[in-house]
């Protein structure tokens, strides 16, 4: 392990991690869902609870058809089992599904030849190709090119408990009050 390992997972999970779980509990403290005195365990308790009510919702959503009211994010994060695991999942499968997306339509071979097997035979591979996209998001660490597990792992939940931290204390990244100061910060003539 070398300095660049830690920097390609800082940019490939760090980064990301920070980013994602300060908007997820930006969101769920601020809704009050999470108390922002809580530590730590009881974060981490009330995230299980969480979970629970959500597999409870989502199964009564299922049985009676009603509009759901929840964040889409916060939805696919408790859907990968939400917390650390749950977000890296999630982060990993968007990472997954953008980068197909993109080589299929920059590399699109043609209606002939995606459908040269038959409508069945498409379905069945996007089928399946969805399959191992989830598959591939819940081993997450054995999806991403780091040459250590360990390091991704350290580096991924560094990250989360960093995200939640920051949206614990209420800090907000105004797009347009980084503009402001930077533009201030240039030396006058």
């Amino acid at each position: 392990m070398g300095i660049f390992d830690l920097f390609e997972a800082l940019i490939k999970l760090g980064i990301p991690m920070i980013a994602l779980s300060w908007f997820i509990f930006s969101w769920l403290y601020n809704s009050e869902k999470i108390d922002r005195e809580a530590g730590r365990k009881a974060i981490s308790s009330h995230v299980k609870t969480m979970r629970k009510s959500f597999a409870s919702k989502e199964k009564d959503e299922k049985e009676r058809d009603g509009t759901k009211e929840a964040n889409y994010i916060y939805d696919k994060w408790m859907w990968f089992g939400g917390g650390f695991y749950g977000l890296a999942g999630l982060w990993t499968f968007a990472v997954i599904e953008t980068t197909q997306l993109f080589s299929f339509v920059f590399n699109f071979p043609g209606i002939s030849i995606l459908l040269q097997d038959g409508v069945v035979s498409f379905v069945v591979t996007l089928l399946l190709n969805q399959l191992g996209n989830v598959i591939s998001a819940f081993v997450w660490f054995a999806y991403w090119d780091i040459d250590s597990v360990f390091v991704s792992l350290l580096v991924a939940y560094f990250g989360y408990w960093a995200g939640v931290e920051l949206a614990r204390r209420d800090t907000e990244f105004s797009i347009s009050a980084l503009l402001e100061k930077f533009s201030d910060d240039k030396p006058q003539d």
